[in-house]
């Protein structure tokens, strides 16, 4: 698939993401990982909300233990990016294995195994792996799939 593709699934299936229910808890912030595997799209979408400013995600906690999400407000629960997360923090309340950690009952996503599959099948890296690929220029890692990739002006993320 291309980069227009991704672009294209991604921006079509959040736009039809329902969120008006949503009570704005933070508690499923409790849930969040790190070390997410994120597509090209989100990652050039949040290095941009992040305004590209050598922003570097943290490194939190231990190696044989969950790590916390590296866009998690450190003093808090806010997410650092929520405006453009990634796709599998927008599923979050809306299929049934990322249920709302309050249990509200928001409309469910009839097809969010589909869209998981299509989704798991984009090249996906964490931000760091990303981030370094870019710093390291041609040759660098990932450089292979980098120039196999058209720079297309996609979509505006939606917000």
């Amino acid at each position: 698939m291309t980069a227009l593709d991704e672009a294209a699934f991604l921006c079509e299936v959040c736009a039809r993401l329902p969120n008006a229910d949503c009570c704005g808890c933070h508690d499923c912030a409790g849930r969040c990982a790190g070390n997410l595997r994120i597509t090209r799209t989100e990652f050039e979408a949040i290095r941009r909300h992040l305004d590209g400013g050598g922003w570097f995600p943290a490194v939190r906690g231990d190696a044989d233990m969950v790590v916390p999400c590296e866009f998690q407000e450190p003093d808090g629960p806010r997410c650092l990016v929520y405006p453009v997360r990634p796709l599998v923090c927008r599923l979050f309340g809306l299929v049934e294995w990322l249920p709302c950690p309050r249990g509200r009952l928001l409309p469910p996503v009839p097809d969010g195994l589909e869209i998981i599959r299509t989704y798991a099948a984009f090249e996906r890296h964490t931000f760091r792996e990303w981030l370094r690929a870019e710093r390291a220029g041609p040759g660098g890692v990932l450089d292979a799939s980098a120039r196999a990739r058209q720079r297309t002006e996609t979509a505006p993320w939606p917000q």
